[in-house]
C-alpha cells in the first residue's frame, strides 16, 4: 500500500474520530447514536488496515499522522467517559429521587421497566 494510502486511511479515521468527539460535546440521542455508528465503523476500517500499517511503521508523514489520531482517539475517548460518568450520575441520582436510599446509605437501584418494541 503506497504511504500517501495510509497517511489518508489514518486522516481520515482521525476526522472520523473528530467528528464522533463532537457529536459528543452535545450528547443528545440522535447524536449518541451517530458517535456509535461513527465509532464502530472507524474501529473496524482501522482493525481492517492494521496488519498493513506496520510496512510504514518508518515513513515519517505516516508517524506523524498516527500521533494525530492517537490525540484525537484519547479526547474522543475522554468525552465519551466523561458522557458515561454523566449518564451513571443521573441514574444514582434518579434513584435517590425516585426510591430514596438504601439502608447503607446509597440512592436505590433505579428499576426500569421492561419494554418490547414490535415492527410489522
Amino acid at each position: 500500500m503506497p504511504a500517501a494510502t495510509v497517511v489518508e486511511q489514518l486522516a481520515a479515521a482521525r476526522l472520523e474520530l473528530d467528528r464522533a468527539g463532537e457529536l459528543l460535546t452535545s450528547p443528545s440521542p440522535a447524536s449518541l447514536d451517530r458517535c456509535s455508528s461513527l465509532l464502530e465503523a472507524t474501529g473496524r476500517r482501522l482493525a481492517e488496515w492494521q496488519p498493513r500499517l506496520a510496512e510504514h511503521s518508518g515513513d515519517p508523514e505516516a508517524l506523524a499522522e498516527a500521533w494525530r489520531l492517537r490525540r484525537s482517539f484519547r479526547r474522543t475517548e475522554r468525552l465519551l467517559q466523561g458522557a458515561g460518568e454523566f449518564h451513571s450520575n443521573w441514574v444514582s441520582r434518579r434513584g435517590a429521587m425516585t426510591g430514596g436510599y438504601t439502608s447503607a446509605g446509597d440512592p436505590a437501584p433505579v428499576l426500569h421497566g421492561h419494554r418490547i418494541s414490535l415492527q410489522g
